[in-house]
């Protein structure tokens, strides 16, 4: 079983956390990691979205941990658009974030495809919706549907 999370010894696990700094673009939005688009999204003002993409991951955590209202609406937003925590809507939005990383940055496919067959978890990872932007079993899910796309790709 792989742990992927920032502080593991395993370099590609490591790499593979959403704390990992990669530049990437997602809906025409230049963003520093993961884990700023996602801090972003508890936050409704486009430019103060935009300013959070650009943080560095731990900057952008902090912010997002600043701004807990989410949490008693159970609401998200992303460049104007209002969604639920818990809607296909949303579902949707962090399946093309993970999709713009995989195609704009060469490292985590390969990263992706490093962890060959092995069973994957994050530790460090909440469970419930209520209390966070992405659970343990959503980031997996995530990371797992890209391997599968990233061996398909290889193997043709």
């Amino acid at each position: 079983m792989i742990d992927i999370n920032g502080g593991s010894k395993n370099p590609v696990a490591a790499r593979l956390s959403n704390f990992t700094s990669r530049p990437f673009s997602f809906d025409g939005v230049q963003c520093v990691s993961i884990e700023g688009v996602l801090q972003s999204f508890k936050f409704s003002a486009a430019a103060t979205q935009q300013k959070i993409c650009l943080m560095r991951p731990v900057k952008a955590k902090k912010m997002g941990v600043e701004s807990p209202g989410w949490k008693n609406s159970q609401t998200l937003s992303w460049k104007g658009i209002v969604f639920t925590r818990h809607s296909t809507m949303y579902q949707s939005i962090l399946t093309r974030l993970y999709d713009a990383v995989y195609d704009e940055d060469q490292t985590f496919r390969s990263d992706l495809l490093a962890l060959g067959d092995e069973d994957i978890c994050h530790s460090v990872g909440i469970s419930d919706q209520h209390n966070t932007v992405l659970t343990e079993a959503e980031f997996i899910s995530q990371l797992n549907r890209l391997r599968k796309r990233a061996k398909e790709e290889i193997n043709g």
